[in-house]
């Protein structure tokens, strides 16, 4: 029985009930401003736009903070509540990766908006179902908390009152009447928590029936990861399609001008200096080999092909050799992964390692490869500076983009002073 009681006073007064009445709080104020916002706009723009369209760029004023009330909503549904709120993409927007030719002018995207349903939608729920859940809402929840806790407090100040033994109009007397009210502020003091759960769940299912899009969660949840996923493989493909264009332009593509130019030039001097020209030729031969030396680099930056005849454990060690920065490998990955996830996990540690050379300040770095069933796990960690971050320059993101094109995961640990742990997750099959 008691331990009946110790779970039911969990359950009622756990984390889900305060922070129901406190996401009912922020709803007053995220009601007040947008309604007050987008009334105001909408009320100026709309006669506006009888006389030569003046309240245009007013109702597109509306229709924008609906849309962010919305945003701040399904921001605070996913923090507060742990809750997802899928948002119609609004109508003109952009896919990432559109290419510039393809892409509506403002005017066009904005005229879009304008016609949108899904846009007044917005608006509707920023002037009638954020104030319900907002003000009725928190009218409702801080009444029971309020008026639960001026019940339970009747012992304190019902004696002084003259008429205290009265309740709705019966005399109970004073003992009566202190039953009655601590009574009644326990029932709702212990209704108060469910009451702002109720509210919450009321609001995000409402809020669900008109902001999302028709669909199962999960799926839409899906759709949500895939298209983050095609936007960091963009990103990813882009990025290294700007690295072998550098790489090409300032290395091979100059050497092999120069090779030209020294061709050309003991080209003219064979007749008079043969001896100059052999000069030249020494030279060409020399540049040449150098130029080929940084071809082969640039091919083996594409696609190592000792990941392809011998597998992660020999291109590791290649990329070990080489880097400034003493490595120590650890590898386990038994039986071999596919060639697709070998590839990922490879640039994943050559793009690490070339952020600790660049950045990092270490002395000594630390690769372990293991894999456990249908996942492969690579960490690289340093003891270098720390404090490394995503957006600093450091190419952390491309990292994060090359796990999320393949459904990988990552996570960067990173204490200012405590060296640096980049951790890739990866799905992964065998190699046939």
């Amino acid at each position: 029985m008691r331990r009946a009681l110790v779970d039911a006073a969990r359950a009622t007064y756990g984390p889900a009930g305060w922070t129901a009445t406190i996401f009912v709080a922020q709803s007053a104020v995220v009601a007040t401003v947008a309604f007050v916002v987008v009334l105001v706009a909408i009320a100026a723009g709309i006669p506006m736009m009888f006389v030569a369209l003046l309240g245009l760029p007013l109702v597109w004023f509306a229709l924008f903070s609906a849309r962010m009330a919305a945003v701040v909503d399904a921001w605070r549904f996913r923090v507060v509540l742990r809750q997802r709120l899928w948002l119609r993409p609004p109508p003109g927007s952009v896919p990432p990766g559109t290419p510039p030719a393809d892409t509506p002018s403002w005017f066009r995207r904005g005229w879009l908006r304008l016609r949108g349903p899904g846009n007044w939608l917005e608006v509707l729920y920023a002037l009638v179902i954020l104030p319900l859940f907002g003000w009725l809402g928190a009218w409702v929840v801080f009444c029971a908390w309020g008026g639960g806790l001026s019940f339970l407090m009747f012992p304190l100040y019902g004696h002084a009152l003259a008429d205290g033994g009265r309740v709705f109009g019966m005399n109970l007397g004073y003992g009566g009447s202190l039953a009655f009210h601590v009574g009644v502020g326990l029932v709702v003091l212990l209704a108060a928590p469910w009451i702002a759960r109720g509210v919450v769940a009321a609001h995000l299912a409402l809020a669900r029936l008109v902001l999302s899009p028709p669909g199962d969660p999960e799926l839409l949840a899906r759709v949500d990861d895939l298209e983050s996923s095609r936007a960091g493989m963009v990103a990813a493909a882009a990025a290294e399609r700007r690295r072998i264009e550098r790489d090409l332009h300032d290395g091979a593509q100059q050497r092999l001008v120069a090779v030209a130019m020294t061709l050309g030039r003991a080209q003219a001097r064979f007749a008079d200096d043969p001896d100059g020209a052999h000069g030249l030729i020494a030279e060409a031969h020399a540049e040449t080999k150098r130029a080929l030396v940084e071809l082969r680099d640039l091919a083996r930056g594409i696609h190592p092909s000792v990941l392809t005849d011998r597998g992660l454990d020999a291109a590791l060690s290649g990329l070990a050799a080489r880097s400034p920065v003493p490595v120590t490998l650890d590898i386990e990955a038994t039986p071999r992964p596919d060639i697709s996830t070998e590839s990922v996990a490879y640039f994943f540690v050559a793009e690490a390692l070339t952020n600790i050379a660049r950045h990092a300040q270490a002395r000594h770095v630390r690769i372990a490869v293991r894999r456990a069933g249908d996942r492969l796990t690579v960490e690289v960690s340093d003891d270098g500076r720390g404090g490394a971050r995503e957006g600093a320059g450091s190419g952390i993101a491309g990292l994060r983009d090359r796990a999320r094109a393949v459904d990988g995961a990552f996570e960067l640990v990173s204490p200012p002073g405590g060296g640096t742990t980049l951790r890739m997750e990866l799905p992964c099959g065998d190699a046939t």
